[in-house]
C-alpha cells in the first residue's frame, strides 16, 4: 500500500507519493509524452510543459505549480506524476497533467491524486477542477477519487488561415464585412464592472460557486450595445494557438455577425488555430460557430473536487457594552405596598 511522503530516515521507501525533485528528472522525461493534459486552455493555447513547470515549482515552492512522483512497490501498479497549478492565486487549482493516463484507474494514481489535492488545499485551494472526455478512463478515475461533474463542454477549432488576409468564411460562403471589426474593443479597466455583472448573469449559480469570473488582464474582446454589455470574449493567446471562452447575454442578437466580427478582431495576419470552448449552458453557439467554419472536435466533462466546504454555524461572542454591569433603569421604581392611591381615582374604599 502507498503511503505519503518519506520515511523517518530520509530514504525514499517503496510506495511513496511525494513532491518532485532531481530525482525524478528521468521518470519526468519519459512519462511527459505519455500523459494527459486536464486544464484545456493550457493545453491549446501554450502546451503543458511539464518538466519547466516541475522545475521551477522544485525551486520555488510557493509558486503557483506543484508536482508530487508516485512510486508504487514493485509489482503495486506504474509509477505516476501529476502537476497542479493555480492561477492568479485563486481560490481554485486546475489538475493540469497526469501521467501515465491508464494510472489513474489505479492504487498508485488514487493515492496520487489525493497528494495532489492536499497539495492544493495546503496552498489556499478550496477546489480542484479537471477537464476531461466523459468515455475516458480517465473520467472514472476521478470519479472513482470524488471528483463529481459540475458542467459540460465542447470544444470548436478553426484551423489557421492559409491567407492571412483572407476574411473568416461562412457556411453560406460569404466573407466578413471589414465594418464588423468596429462592434468589438480590447477591454479597458472601466470595463469591470460590467464583465463581472455578465457574468453573474450567464453563468448558473452551481457554476459560479466554483469557478471565480474571469481574470482581467486586457486581453479579452467587449462588445456593447444600448449601454449595456451584452458580449464578451476571455481570449488567451499562446504559441500553439488562441483560446477564447465566450459570454453572451441572452439579449445579444446577430450571432453571426458578432462572431465573424470576433475573428476580424483577432490579431491581423492571424497564423494559428482558433480554439472556443462552448459550455452547456452557453450550447446555442454551437450552429453559428458550426456555420463559420469551425469544428467540434471534443466533448468535455468539466469535474470538480471539493476541498473545503462551508459550515454555516453560530459563534457566541461577549457584548463589550454589557460585559461586567448591570442594567441602568430607564424610569423610576415606585414599592406599591406604601403607595396610596391619588384622590379621585376610584381606587379608595
Amino acid at each position: 500500500m502507498l503511503s505519503v511522503g518519506p520515511d523517518r530516515s530520509g530514504q525514499m521507501e517503496s510506495g511513496v507519493v511525494r513532491p518532485f525533485d532531481w530525482r525524478d528528472l528521468r521518470l519526468l522525461r519519459r512519462l511527459s509524452a505519455q500523459g494527459l493534459c486536464l486544464d484545456s486552455q493550457l493545453a491549446y493555447s501554450h502546451g503543458p510543459h511539464v518538466l519547466q513547470s516541475a522545475l521551477l515549482g522544485a525551486f520555488h515552492p510557493a509558486g503557483n505549480v506543484h508536482t508530487r512522483v508516485a512510486r508504487p512497490a514493485r509489482g503495486e501498479g506504474l509509477p505516476a506524476i501529476g502537476q497542479i497549478m493555480q492561477r492568479n492565486n485563486d481560490p481554485l487549482a486546475r489538475l493540469t497533467f497526469f501521467s501515465p493516463a491508464e494510472a489513474i484507474s489505479e492504487l498508485g494514481g488514487a493515492s496520487l491524486l489525493d497528494a495532489l489535492c492536499h497539495a492544493a488545499g495546503d496552498h489556499g485551494a478550496r477546489n480542484l477542477i479537471a477537464e476531461v472526455d466523459e468515455h475516458s478512463l480517465a473520467f472514472e478515475g476521478l470519479r472513482r477519487g470524488g471528483f463529481a461533474v459540475y458542467a459540460r463542454q465542447v470544444l470548436w477549432y478553426l484551423p489557421p488561415r492559409e491567407n492571412p488576409r483572407q476574411a473568416p468564411r461562412t457556411g453560406s460562403g460569404r466573407t466578413g464585412h471589414k465594418g464588423r471589426d468596429a462592434i468589438w474593443r480590447r477591454e479597458a479597466s472601466a470595463d469591470e464592472p460590467a464583465i463581472h455583472s455578465l457574468y453573474l448573469n450567464t453563468v448558473p449559480a452551481l457554476v459560479q460557486q466554483i469557478e471565480p469570473p474571469p481574470a482581467r488582464g486586457g486581453r479579452g474582446l467587449v462588445h456593447w450595445g444600448g449601454g449595456q454589455l451584452l458580449a464578451y470574449f476571455d481570449i488567451e493567446h499562446g504559441s500553439l494557438g488562441v483560446w477564447a471562452q465566450p459570454y453572451f447575454h441572452p439579449a445579444a442578437g446577430n450571432a453571426d455577425g458578432l462572431l465573424t466580427g470576433f475573428l476580424n478582431q483577432l490579431a491581423n495576419g492571424r497564423r494559428r488555430p482558433v480554439y472556443v470552448c462552448v459550455r452547456s449552458y452557453q450550447g446555442w453557439m454551437n450552429g453559428p460557430l458550426e456555420s463559420l467554419g469551425f469544428e467540434a472536435f471534443q466533448n468535455q466533462a468539466v469535474m470538480v473536487k471539493r476541498l473545503a466546504a462551508t459550515v454555516r454555524r453560530p459563534v457566541l461572542a461577549v457584548l463589550p457594552a454589557l460585559e461586567g454591569t448591570r442594567p441602568e433603569p430607564t424610569a423610576p421604581f415606585a414599592r406599591t405596598e406604601n403607595h396610596k392611591p391619588a384622590p379621585g381615582t376610584g381606587n379608595s374604599p
